[in-house]
């Protein structure tokens, strides 16, 4: 019977430090489980700054190539100037004649 009892004894003994390693494995697992959300969380934030930048150079890029259109078609409007002013007067010379 004593034997029984040790026995016994330690089984509580081991059901205890097996019910402190769970405990002690769950409050592990939750403080994973925060990092894990928390970089989630981060990540999640980052890649919206990256969209962010992308986005920035993409409205940047659009912006150059505006610029760049405007600055051809002020080009472009100085050398048909003279080519429209020549075939209004062809115009206005033919139509006299008539």
């Amino acid at each position: 019977m004593h034997v029984d009892l040790k026995y016994v004894e330690s089984l509580e003994k081991e059901i205890d430090v097996l019910e402190y390693d769970k405990a002690e494995f769950s409050n592990m697992y939750d403080v994973i489980l925060q990092e894990c959300v928390s970089k989630d969380v981060m990540f999640s934030y980052l890649m919206s700054l990256s969209d962010l930048d992308a986005l920035d150079e993409l409205q940047c890029l659009f912006l150059h190539k505006v610029k760049e259109c405007d600055c051809l078609a002020q080009k472009l409007s100085k050398q048909t100037e003279p080519v429209s002013k020549k075939v209004h007067i062809e115009l206005l010379q033919r139509f006299a004649k008539v």
